[in-house]
């Protein structure tokens, strides 16, 4: 199992250290949706957040090319394709569309 994997893994879990430990300590996420570009803490607080209204994260489908991952995941009715470069073993960075997400 690979970092994406293992992150989404604790997004579900609600394992918000887990979360934030699958990323290099610079790492930052874009989610061109809405503008933002969040770094490792940023972005985990945001989910925990956006978890807290009861709705659960899960992943559907994940593929693996060398250091790159996609994953395409969801957390209620809102979707994902989150695209992650890995580097090391841990996420370098992350891009992030999500659909249902306000912009």
């Amino acid at each position: 199992m690979n970092a994406a994997e293992r992150l989404w893994r604790a997004l579900a879990g609600h394992d918000w250290p887990s979360a934030g430990s699958q990323f290099q300590p610079n790492a930052t996420v874009t989610w061109p949706h809405t503008g933002a570009r969040m770094g490792v803490v940023e972005y985990v607080a945001t989910q925990r957040e956006r978890a807290a209204r009861g709705a659960q994260f899960a992943s559907a489908r994940v593929v693996t090319e060398g250091r790159n991952v996609v994953v395409e995941g969801r957390l209620g009715d809102e979707r994902c394709a989150g695209f992650y470069d890995l580097h090391d073993g841990l996420i370098a960075g992350a891009v992030e569309y999500w659909v249902g997400e306000p912009a």
